[in-house]
């Protein structure tokens, strides 16, 4: 009876808490996280920088047409 619910409130829980992490990761195309030419581990010493941020696809081909305006750098706009 109530043992099963709060199995299956709690597994519930645990996937909200695991797709917001996902959500709150950063998307970024930097070569910090690979290895060097000898196949060492690289030292990561910095943050992510604005200018190597990515974004999630644009996902076009799904629902209705839909167009986003994405601030690029600069302060130009693509439209995805």
């Amino acid at each position: 009876g109530s043992s099963a619910c709060q199995a299956a409130s709690a597994a519930a829980h645990q996937q909200i808490r695991a797709s917001r992490a996902f959500a709150a990761m950063g998307i970024s195309r930097d070569s910090r996280h690979k290895h060097r030419a000898t196949g060492g581990r690289r030292n990561i010493h910095q943050k992510k920088r604005k200018f190597e941020m990515g974004r999630p696809s644009a996902l076009c081909k799904l629902g209705a047409k839909r167009v986003r305006p994405v601030r690029c750098r600069g302060g130009n706009m693509k439209y995805r």
